[in-house]
């Protein structure tokens, strides 16, 4: 009865029950190395067959290859059989010979047993993690390629938007940005006589002042700086404001040679000759073929010259410093008119009764609502070019040529990160093909190992078998799991 009862092994205890029930040796690994040193030197000396080609292509070696080898040794060197029946043939021999050593004590049991288990815990679970691991890189770079190619889209809409907003084309930055600068002196001629037009305004302040403090108001200038924009214009340099007298001389910042990358490019858009940036002193000639440039160590230049240079050099409104004080004189104006405005519309009694018993001079008197609103209006739209996103660019443009070079690094800056989001890309479609390959690769490899382990497994089961009169032999465990799903 218990014949006909199969023996269940588990696999990864197959070598130790073969140890166990005396089947092998335990120091069967010596037999081993001699046996692969013998296999090494037979494997030399092959006859031209295609059928041991393709046994031998990518295998490791083991008894039950030797067997087929001298079944195909049968054929190839059937003519070195002598009349008792031996092959005198030294590749028979040799095959024969590591047979037989295979053969002693069941050595060959014992390496296919080692053979099985090694396929078992490591080679298969490890082609299956690097499969597994290379379908995600797949998936993860297929997942990355469209995240960056939104990224690089929405880089793309960022810097159109960027220089959209600075009214720029994006092509020629350096030159661009120049010359919308080149248009600020226009900008500036305009502003002043504006603001010249707001000079009944100030004189209403000033006289409105005086009335209040029955004519001993304090002796302090009021808006200083409104005043000499209104008595001279736009012609006023910063050094003239902060010393309260005209330079000898005036060297304004140098734009040209933050051109020098622009001319090089085959792309560079034409502004003409000339941009005039304001006064002669000032103009930069884009033309000119060698730049010349006057280092000026101190303000002071020959001995009691006086020379306005960089910031000092230019107009007041051109000047940061100077805008900014401009824009709180503004400020203080736009709030004393306001509140006369106020006071002069507002239909109380008691502010009708004041209204009508007041006597006020004719210099302040003559002012109606009609006028105050005019100068509110006048002073608001003046205060908004000065806040004018694109203006603010220009003014420190106008102001430090450093400033161009570091608007147009910010720039190019998201300029670039369109295409270095396009490389990553590339990078990603890079990576897919190397995992796809990688997974081709690895599943052709696992299908001839577990292929392969298969057909050993079935022969150590048929082997064991024999030992034991017929009865059925089953591997089962970690070799069944390994080869499940391939």
């Amino acid at each position: 009865m218990s014949d006909d009862l199969p023996i269940d092994i588990h696999s990864s205890k197959l070598l130790d029950w073969l140890v166990s029930r005396r089947h092998c040796n335990k120091d069967w690994q010596k037999s081993v190395l001699a046996i692969r040193e013998k296999i090494k030197h037979a494997i030399l000396d092959m006859p031209e067959s295609q059928k041991i080609v393709e046994l031998l292509q990518g295998a490791y070696i083991n008894y039950f290859h030797c067997c087929q080898i001298i079944e195909i040794l049968r054929d190839t060197e059937k003519d070195t059989k002598n009349f008792l029946g031996f092959y005198s043939s030294q590749r028979m021999k040799d095959w024969q010979e590591i047979e037989g050593m295979y053969k002693k004590d069941n050595v060959y049991l014992a390496e296919a047993a080692q053979t099985l288990q090694r396929l078992a815990q490591y080679e298969i679970p490890g082609l299956k993690k690097q499969i597994t691991k290379n379908d995600q890189v797949v998936s993860d770079a297929i997942k990355k390629f469209a995240d960056y190619g939104k990224q690089s889209e929405d880089a793309k809409k960022q810097f159109e938007k960027e220089v959209q907003k600075m009214g720029l084309k994006g092509v020629s930055l350096r030159a661009e940005l120049l010359a919308l600068a080149a248009d600020l002196p226009a900008f500036f001629e305009q502003t002043s006589k504006d603001i010249q037009q707001l000079s009944p305004a100030r004189d209403y302040f000033k006289a409105f002042r005086s009335y209040m403090h029955q004519n001993s108001a304090p002796e302090s200038s009021i808006l200083p700086l409104l005043a000499l924009i209104c008595d001279r214009g736009v012609d006023v340099t910063t050094y003239e404001w902060k010393y309260h007298q005209k330079p000898d001389r005036i060297e304004k910042p140098n734009f040209e040679l933050l051109l020098k990358d622009d001319k090089k490019d085959s792309d560079e858009i034409d502004f003409g000759d000339d941009i005039d940036f304001g006064d002669d002193d000032g103009g930069i000639d884009f033309g000119a073929d060698s730049v010349e440039i006057d280092i000026v160590a101190d303000d002071s230049g020959a001995v009691g010259e006086k020379v306005a240079s960089g910031q000092d050099a230019l107009s007041l409104l051109e000047n940061s410093e100077a805008q900014k004080a401009l824009k709180l004189e503004l400020n203080e104006l736009l709030a004393f008119l306001s509140m006369r405005l106020d006071d002069e519309t507002r239909e109380t009694g008691a502010d009708i009764l004041i209204r009508g018993a007041e006597k006020r001079p004719d210099d302040i008197a003559k002012v109606t609502d009609k006028d105050l609103k005019a100068w509110i209006g006048e002073i608001e739209r003046v205060l908004k070019e000065f806040e004018n996103p694109q203006k603010i660019h220009l003014f420190k443009i106008r102001g430090c040529p450093q400033y161009v070079e570091q608007v147009v690094e910010q720039l190019e800056k998201k300029r670039d990160m369109e295409q270095r989001y396009k490389r990553l890309q590339s990078l990603m479609t890079d990576n897919q093909e190397a995992a796809r390959v990688a997974v081709s690769k690895a599943n052709a490899e696992l299908k001839t190992i577990v292929e392969s382990t298969r057909v050993l497994q079935k022969q150590v089961e048929a082997e064991i078998s024999k030992k034991y009169n017929g009865r059925r032999v089953n591997l089962m465990g970690g070799i069944n799991q390994a080869l499940g799903g391939v």
